[in-house]
């Protein structure tokens, strides 16, 4: 980073405090912590005086977690970075909104590589943390608030906001991710199909191949040699290994309400 960047690093843990500032004081000197703060209540009082452009921030805190504290907010221009015990819910809504997590203890090289995605892509930072909110503002059951209707993609033109079922299928590409939409448009979003796979097993995708998920709603037909018909014509070998179980699945799938 050229310039300094303005952050608050909100946690109520302190020794993870002090091991983030000293990380960011030995790989990013130009981050500048104008303050820190123990939980989400003194944070949002903080962000609202002090405006940052990044906020490190805890997302379990007692009293008023991360999520809480960001929704409590008027004013959201700036960045966030999560930092995070596992939490898969947690973890999901952060991932599928493109936004950044850290896990405790925080290491270095991911620290890096956060910052690095954050330098790029600042300006698409506040509509991502919209996106986020409106996942996590859904009924308290976190079963429920687990399966989130869309997605967050990101591509070399922009975000792209797209809701499960408008995706047929999904084609891996390197490092990248091919969307085939139902309006026949074909999006390359910039990371792999490992890093969707997740949600889109949850939203009823099958994996059929090391590159192909496709829409359980979208499949015609799936016959016993091993090939998928999609109901738009298209055609897709199944992997020898995953034929039967893609046969079951796709018949439970079906039989489903």
């Amino acid at each position: 980073m050229s310039e300094r960047v303005r952050s608050l690093i909100i946690d109520d843990d302190p020794f993870t405090r002090v091991h983030l500032r000293e990380e960011l004081r030995a790989i990013a000197p130009r981050i500048d912590i104008q303050a820190e703060c123990e939980d989400g209540i003194n944070g949002a009082i903080t962000i609202e005086q002090l405006r940052p452009e990044l906020v490190f921030l805890d997302v379990q805190m007692p009293g008023l977690d991360g999520f809480g504290m960001l929704d409590r907010l008027r004013w959201r221009d700036f960045g966030v970075i999560f930092i995070t015990s596992y939490d898969r819910y947690a973890i999901q809504a952060i991932r599928y909104s493109a936004l950044d997590y850290l896990l405790k203890p925080v290491q270095r090289a991911e620290l890096a590589a956060a910052l690095e995605r954050f330098s790029a892509q600042r300006a698409a930072q506040p509509q991502r943390l919209a996106h986020l909110l409106r996942q996590v503002r859904q009924p308290s059951d976190k079963a429920a608030r687990g399966r989130h209707e869309s997605i967050v993609i990101v591509t070399r033109l922009g975000d792209r906001q797209l809701h499960t079922q408008d995706i047929v299928r999904c084609e891996a590409d390197s490092n990248y991710t091919v969307f085939h939409l139902r309006n026949g448009e074909r999006l390359v979003a910039s990371y792999t199909m490992a890093s969707y796979e997740e949600f889109l097993t949850d939203h009823e995708f099958l994996r059929i191949h090391r590159s192909h998920m496709v829409n359980v709603r979208a499949v015609e037909h799936i016959d016993h040699g091993g090939r998928v018909t999609l109901r738009d014509g298209t055609k897709l070998e199944v992997s020898r290994r995953r034929r039967d179980e893609v046969l079951a699945q796709w018949q439970a799938l079906r039989e489903a309400p």
